[in-house]
């Protein structure tokens, strides 16, 4: 039988749409936060209780509201922000739908304190599920205080998809740092069940702000302009870099964001520094007319769309791979790096007039031994708002949104044309070797300049990509030892040795146990002769440890790296020409040869331009 159509009763329809605004208690301290914000607050002080579930209170000492207009912002889109849609090309605040406070109203417990500077008196407004407001006179400082109890309580197909306290206690956390990058000039704090955990006072500017939320880790600063887009961007180097985009932030316009297309276009500023899949920690600021950023795509305001996304794409990348080249002392980075991964072509070599490093990063970092072994597009998404934000443009729209200001030198067009033909014979194995440094630098001479190798970098990538294929295709060689070695292990080492001895054999390692606390190693792998028999299976046993029930399977990049790096050839090594060679023509098979398994970058490139500057011979 076919149900008739009818209208929701508004409670319905206000509780169905909160879903899409509020999912979560972050998002409604997102809301009332920002709300917070656009009433001109100095400070804004926010406590959670049960992860924000049981309760959450939003403070601040912004300009607060009359009664009548605190009622008024009760009701369904409300606003002071815009009055008419063509405003929309025009907002500099990070409201502007009118949804936050009835939505948070009609799922939860809902009581707003309020006064302004001008009132004696402060308004209480209490909202119990939606229902009708309860008015009444109180004291109260000027600005506004928000709280809400028993989040989702009338909506338990939405609390059940709640996380533990501690999973949305974080996400609370991760808003609160978001508003605080986005506004230095303004003090947050956050108190989780009655304890001031985190407390981010003013700051000068961005920069400062910055460094002061992620503490002490050396950030590279890049700036620069192309046309309107002004970017800066405070960034880790390639070896603190992480998998996955979780730890770099994007604002446009001050506005917190996500636009993986973007993350993209930063990851790879870094050039050959950084693989597929890993990204920098940090903050990048994007600054843009208002015209050309469409920030009413996203039910949560989580996303935007530019006017010509390839274009800022373009532009972020060119700025900030110049800035980065500059200073990690590395070639202007290309984006042949970062060609789809899925269609398999020969090891290329790099564009002309920058780089030795053939570049093809698919899978982890990888490494193996100075003698070579026998064996050897965009996605777009069904949701189409959502698409737009992140990897979907709009159809043809100009490509000159950014154009490069007269005041600023041309950009070189390697940085962001389509990747260039290599030059004949640019490869690793190409490179004249010239000398060894301080037993730790390898001088080679290549067509477009000198090239500085770092011996331990360069060997650790070898061993670790040819220990990972062999582990991939369950054929990693042993090499016995003349005398087991016997090691003394805790009793639960012993017994996990002894329940994972085929993810021993599996990496090419015999362990054998010989009591409670004691286990004997018979073989190890043979790229791996160079290294200590005990430190290859204490690091293994601490990265079976740590996977846990995940498996072994589950850690294994980060168990091979600990490996070779330990199998590698190390700093204060002396090598032949002879080994030298066969170490760059192993780099020609790597998978990923510009950076070691841990991330730190293989050679460094001074240009013969650059030399013949810094002699004055130009």
């Amino acid at each position: 039988m076919r149900a008739p159509i009818l209208v929701l009763p508004p409670e319905l329809a206000s509780q169905i749409a909160a879903g899409e605004v509020v999912e979560r208690p972050a998002s409604a301290v997102k809301e009332l936060v920002e709300n917070a914000l656009d009433a001109g607050a100095q400070r804004v002080d926010v406590s959670i209780t049960g992860g924000g579930i049981s309760s959450l209170r939003v403070s601040d000492d912004g300009h607060g509201m009359s009664r009548e207009e605190a009622l008024r912002a009760l009701e369904r889109h409300a606003t002071s922000k815009l009055t008419r849609l063509t405003d929309l090309d025009h907002l500099h605040t990070f409201g502007f739908r009118g949804e936050a406070l009835p939505t948070v109203a009609s799922v939860g417990r809902l009581s707003l304190v309020t006064r302004t500077a001008e009132q004696d008196v402060g308004t209480r407004i209490t909202v119990d599920a939606g229902g009708p407001p309860q008015v009444q006179d109180t004291g109260a400082p000027v600005g506004t205080t928000v709280e809400v109890r028993e989040l989702f309580f009338n909506v338990p197909a939405r609390r059940k998809f709640l996380k533990s306290m501690n999973t949305e206690s974080g996400h609370v956390l991760d808003v609160l740092e978001g508003a605080a990058l986005a506004r230095p000039d303004v003090t947050f704090s956050l108190e989780r069940d009655g304890r001031r955990v985190r407390e981010w006072l003013r700051a000068p500017d961005r920069e400062a702000r910055v460094r002061a939320l992620l503490g002490d880790e050396a950030l590279l600063p890049c700036q620069g302009e192309r046309g309107p887009l002004r970017v800066l961007a405070l960034l880790s180097r390639p070896e603190h870099a992480r998998q996955g985009a979780a730890g770099l932030r994007l604002l446009v316009n001050g506005r917190p964001i996500r636009d993986r297309a973007l993350a993209a276009s930063v990851a790879q500023s870094f050039g050959g520094s950084l693989e597929r899949g890993r990204y920098p920690r940090g903050v990048v600021y994007l600054d843009l007319p208002t015209q050309l950023v469409d920030v009413n795509v996203h039910p949560q305001k989580a996303e935007v769309r530019f006017a010509d996304a390839r274009a800022t794409s373009d532009a972020v990348y060119a700025i900030l791979g110049r800035a980065l080249a500059d200073a990690l002392h590395q070639p202007l980075p290309t984006r042949s790096a970062w060609a789809s991964a899925h269609t398999p072509a020969p090891r290329p070599a790099p564009a002309a007039g920058r780089s030795c490093v053939p570049e093809a990063p698919r899978a982890p970092v990888e490494f193996i031994p100075l003698t070579p072994s026998p064996h050897e597009g965009e996605e777009r998404e069904a949701d189409a708002p959502r698409a737009a934000s992140s990897v979907a443009e709009p159809a043809p729209a100009p490509r000159a949104a950014y154009p490069t200001p007269e005041a600023s030198p041309p950009l070189d067009a390697r940085e962001v044309a389509a990747p260039l033909r290599p030059s004949a014979g640019t490869t690793w194995s190409a490179l004249r070797f010239v000398a060894q440094v301080r037993q730790t630098y390898l001088i080679c001479e290549g067509p477009e300049g000198l090239y500085v190798l770092d011996q331990h970098s360069a060997a650790e990538r070898v061993a670790f990509d040819r220990l990972r294929k062999q582990y991939q295709a369950r054929t990693v060689a042993s090499q016995s030892l003349l005398f087991p070695l016997v090691l003394e292990v805790s009793p639960e080492e012993a017994r996990l040795c002894e329940a994972r001895a085929e993810d021993f054999a599996a990496v090419g390692i015999d362990v054998r146990l010989r009591g409670e606390g004691a286990l004997s190693v018979h073989t190890v792998p043979r790229l791996l002769q160079r290294a200590s028999p005990e430190r290859l299976v204490r690091d293994l046993l601490g990265e079976l440890g740590r996977a846990g029930a995940r498996g072994f399977s589950k850690a294994v990049d980060t168990a091979l790296a600990a490996m070779a790096c330990h199998g590698a050839v190390r700093a204060g090594d002396p090598l032949t020409r002879s080994e030298v060679e066969a170490l760059l023509q192993a780099l020609d098979q790597a998978d990923f040869a510009a950076a070691c398994p841990h991330g730190r970058p293989v050679v460094a490139l001074t240009t013969w331009g650059e030399l013949e500057r810094k002699v004055g011979r130009r």
